[in-house]
């Protein structure tokens, strides 16, 4: 089970390392424009409210931010590697950082999920839970 945790770690730190290679592609100029028009050809882009307000921020977003939002996913995706290694080698400080990082992000997703409940949203907010309560149960068995 440890290894289903730390390969469901990595696959969310891949996702995060290429959100933050995307992300840096919008440093260079124009770039944010040109998407911004590509996405606005789209047939369902005029429909969905939420397309045109994405749209809108990405096209204002500055250079700071965007370096803050870069730094940030590299971080997560460092912490999210890190906790899976940790697990896969099954080390007890591997478990406890996954049960300390997990459980500090529930409240954020759990704002998230009372926002705009998705699927996609209940499943990880789910699975987190699930992770922490096998965690927790795995290190009080080993004591």
């Amino acid at each position: 089970m440890l290894k289903l945790i730390a390969f469901f770690r990595w696959s969310k730190a891949a996702v995060l390392i290429g959100a933050a290679f995307g992300a840096m592609r919008l440093l260079h100029p124009g770039v944010a424009q040109r998407i911004a028009r590509w996405a606005m050809q789209l047939p369902f882009a005029a429909q969905h409210r939420f397309v045109s307000e994405g749209i809108a921020k990405l096209t204002h977003l500055d250079t700071t931010k965007v370096e803050w939002i870069v730094a940030g996913l590299f971080a997560y995706a460092a912490l999210f590697t890190v906790e899976g290694f940790g697990l896969w080698l099954e080390k007890r400080w591997g478990e406890w950082l996954t049960v300390v990082a997990t459980t500090s992000f529930i409240p954020f997703e759990l704002y998230e999920l009372w926002k705009r409940a998705t699927l996609v949203r209940g499943a990880m907010l789910v699975t987190n839970v699930a992770i922490v309560i096998y965690l927790v149960w795995r290190i009080r068995q080993k004591r």
